[in-house]
């Protein structure tokens, strides 16, 4: 038999959700073990292939012929699902791989996830099954299953669920418990999966996997993402522009936000969960939306996959109560979206029912002249959906009349109009039967909480932004050869400021004229080519604050103060008691002329890439912490809207009658320093840019002091 080369082989991820034979290792007939939930999940949501139970004590298994062992069976099966005492596990992926596995299902735990000796055990597992061309998805997982296809490969309890709904988004997750609970609260919403994927300990199989069958499948329309640590971040990059060339959305999930959710999420899969900040960063590059709520996750993921971007960013808001729409109304003021503008019909409408005049999209339907009046309240739902600046209606249904027409009303907006239409059910048991049930049928969800509701509409809200944005900035190109003829005689640790300036330079930043001088007569003669007054630094590695250890000396108007300031500093460093010895003294021109002190950074991340940072600067850079971070590299436009978005960009706009400063300038710096990080990637751990004097508009900006950490990668 011949194959054709042009046709690509089935990926892993492929081969395991479009299963046609399956194995079941630890197969049984109780429900309370692994083995017995996977196949009857795998029997009970309607498999058409072949199963293969394994299982040495018995003859049948729900009706099917069992086998002692997996080499006993007939042919090779597609996929073996293993669920055996962690001291089975190597003999059982043996027998995998001497059938002819291509992919095993790993359920069992207790490998890397417990420490030295499990990771050791998880090693030589994946060592076995690669050597013979065998993936394996988990250890420490709870499967995967593909609504579309039939094929339910999870021991999880929820998957009990009378049926599976198909839906509209996949998921890809590293938890699988906290998968699960994401289906149930999905399933109970009436909203359905289209293909789960959990990957635990992503011993061989990762999330990226995960991420690229989901980009590709033509039953997913939106994506979700549970992220503990990421293996590979360019391969995650990849993924996620494809996924967005191709209209995917995708949200994500991110643990490890503080040193306490980065432990748990080691100790729960073996995860390096990373900086959240360059996370979120990374994924603001890729127009991914990031929530910190698995539960919302879903309901934003099926929401973007329902109606994608808002045609507007302003938000309509009914309600029973004006109390709760009152409510909504300061929700909306704090939120990345607006209160809708009305135009003159809607304004028109409104005087018709009001008993006084509103302009705004914001009504309480019992203070109506005909107070829940159906046809009334119909009319306005749509008349608001219609307006040019409503990108989405919410509904918060307290207890009152007509209940169950706002139901529907809400369910034909948001199907048949296009608009994203939330119904945010405040009325309890007086119609949460009714509701679950609809939803089910209809598959169109409802919500009980008003936070979940805002965190849709962020999301919804962020989507828009990245799509109105656009695939990508352009950014540029970086100085490549001045940069590695700079980078070339560099040392790992702690760079001087020398040596830091010098990578600036060399990626187009201004920085301060300066000659470094290795003794007294040195700096004189410098100070005179420069010009007084002159600033004197000194240099020695190792030296990270050098005004507090007393090496800084500003504003030197002479000969004599040059020789006064640099045996001071002589001095300093040698009372610091640095390993280093003293390599001299920075002489520099005293910049003059700044309206505002800035700070610009870098810094690697090992899971997330090279990063760009800009804030308020000065010698309180630490304590105000205004700063902003984003994926590196930038273009000149992303970096003055992160300027623009600090809280003291005031200070640089103006704010009391001060000159206005040259932020166009301080936006090329940092995008010259996102340029010089994204092209030195690990080689620079840090890079911190302080001050950058930023003068008047027109005038310029100046980088006056750097340090940076420098890496020699093996």
């Amino acid at each position: 038999m011949t194959t054709n080369p042009s046709v690509a082989e089935p990926s892993a991820m492929h081969r395991l959700l479009h299963a046609r034979s399956v194995a079941v290792i630890g197969a049984s007939e109780d429900r309370g073990k692994f083995g017995g939930r996977l196949i009857h999940n795998l029997l009970h949501h309607g498999f058409q292939g072949t199963v293969y139970p394994i299982n040495p004590k018995r003859d049948t298994i729900l009706g099917h012929r069992a086998y002692p062992d997996i080499a006993d069976v007939p042919s090779p099966p597609d996929v073996a699902a293993v669920a055996v005492p962690v001291q089975h596990l190597l003999a059982s992926l043996q027998g995998c791989v001497d059938a002819g596995v291509k992919v095993a299902i790993v359920i069992t735990g207790q490998l890397a996830e417990t420490g030295v000796e499990g990771a050791k055990l998880q090693d030589d597992a994946v060592a076995m099954a690669r050597a013979a061309g065998m993936r394996i998805l988990g250890p420490n997982c709870l499967g995967a299953f593909n609504t579309p296809a039939g094929v339910c490969l999870s021991p999880s309890v929820t998957m009990s669920v009378d049926k599976l709904h198909k839906g509209r988004v996949g998921v890809a997750s590293q938890s699988g418990a906290l998968q699960t609970a994401m289906f149930i609260r999905a399933f109970d919403a009436g909203i359905g999966f289209s293909s789960a994927i959990t990957l635990g300990n992503q011993a061989d199989l990762e999330l990226s996997d995960g991420f690229e069958y989901l980009v590709d499948d033509p039953d997913t329309e939106a994506i979700l993402l549970y992220v503990e640590g990421l293996k590979d971040h360019e391969r995650f990059k990849r993924a996620a522009l494809r996924a967005r060339a191709m209209g995917k959305p995708v949200v994500a999930v991110k643990a490890g936000r503080t040193d306490a959710g980065a432990a748990m999420a080691n100790s729960h899969t073996a995860s390096l969960t990373g900086s959240f900040e360059a996370f979120s960063a990374l994924c603001e590059s890729l127009g991914i939306v990031v929530t910190d709520q698995p539960d919302t996750a879903v309901f934003c993921a099926d929401a973007l996959a329902r109606w994608g971007a808002p045609k507007a960013s302003g938000v309509a808001v009914a309600s029973g109560s004006g109390g709760a729409a009152a409510l909504a109304a300061d929700a909306i003021d704090d939120g990345n979206f607006h209160a809708a503008r009305l135009g003159p019909r809607a304004i028109a409408h409104l005087a018709e029912h009001l008993p006084v005049r509103k302009e705004t999209a914001n009504v309480d339907f019992g203070a109506y002249l005909r107070a829940f009046d159906p046809a009334v309240m119909r009319d306005t739902l749509e008349t608001f959906a219609d307006e040019p600046d409503v990108g989405a209606v919410l509904l918060i249904m307290t207890p009152q009349p007509a209940m169950e027409s706002l139901v529907e009303i809400m369910r034909d907006i948001g199907s048949m109009r296009g608009v994203p239409a939330l119904l945010c059910n405040k009325a309890g048991s007086m119609v949460r039967d009714q509701l679950e049930a609809d939803a089910r049928v209809t598959g169109y969800p409802t919500y009980t909480s008003l936070d979940d509701c805002y965190r849709v509409l962020e999301a919804l809200m962020a989507y828009r932004q990245f799509q109105e944005e656009g695939l990508t900035q352009e950014t540029g190109d970086a100085p490549a050869g001045a940069i590695d003829a700079s980078a070339s005689a560099l040392s790992p640790g702690l760079l001087t400021e020398p040596e830091a300036k010098g990578l600036l330079a060399a990626a187009g930043v201004p920085v301060t004229s300066e000659v470094i001088c290795p003794d007294v007569d040195a700096a004189v003669q410098a100070a005179r080519e420069i010009g007084f007054p002159v600033v004197l630094k000194g240099v020695a590695r190792g030296l990270i604050h050098k005004s507090d250890a007393g090496v800084v000396k500003l504003n030197i108007p002479d000969v004599a103060a040059v020789r006064s300031a640099f045996a001071q500093i002589q001095d300093a460093i040698a009372d610091n008691a640095l390993e280093a010895a003293f390599e001299g003294s920075l002489v520099t021109e005293m910049a003059v002329g700044g309206v505002a002190e800035a700070f610009v950074g870098a810094a690697w991340d090992p899971q997330h890439g090279p990063g760009v940072l800009v804030g308020a600067g000065g010698v309180f850079v630490e304590v105000m912490k205004d700063v902003k971070f984003a994926a590196a590299p930038v273009s000149a436009a992303k970096a003055r809207a992160m300027i623009e978005s600090l809280q003291t960009f005031p200070l640089f706009d103006g704010a009391r009658g001060r000159p206005k400063a040259d932020v166009a300038a301080l936006a090329d710096i940092v995008h010259r320093v996102s340029l010089l990080a994204a092209h030195l990637g690990p080689r620079l751990r840090e890079l911190d840019v302080n001050p950058v004097i930023v003068r008047a508009a027109g005038e310029g900006a100046l980088a006056v002091d750097a340090r940076a950490v420098w890496t020699i990668m093996e």
